[in-house]
């Protein structure tokens, strides 16, 4: 997955609990969206030591319902983060009021940058 400054960032969740493991990958329960703006990827460009990882909190996301049983979720309030392990391997986490967690599978990804080197 690359991941470029001012794009929009879009990861499948899934409620964690015992069928986790079960689960079809295309069908999630819900997504969440977020604006990769220059400070967001500054962050996920960090190089985490083996065997950790670094938690960004993020406030301006959008969550959208795939799952009827969670489509009040959304308008809900919740809490979202990214996670970076080491790969560099990204995934997220939203937690509900209910105290319900939803996770992302993890993904390798690749900041792109852009050095003003374009071909004329």
């Amino acid at each position: 997955m690359e991941l470029e400054q001012d794009s929009s960032l879009t990861l499948p969740l899934f409620l964690f609990d015992e069928t986790l493991n079960e689960r079809d990958l295309s069908t999630p329960d819900l997504s969440i969206s977020v604006l990769l703006d220059d400070d967001l990827l500054t962050q996920l460009c960090q190089n985490p030591a083996p065997d950790s990882s670094i938690a960004i909190t993020i406030s301006d996301y959008i969550v959208e319902a795939h799952n009827p049983a969670f489509a009040d979720l959304a308008s809900n309030a919740h809490q979202a983060q990214l996670t970076l392990t080491r790969g560099p391997l990204l995934s997220a986490v939203l937690d509900t009021q209910s105290e319900q967690t939803f996770v992302s599978p993890q993904m390798d990804m690749m900041p792109t940058f852009d050095l003003g080197d374009e071909d004329e």
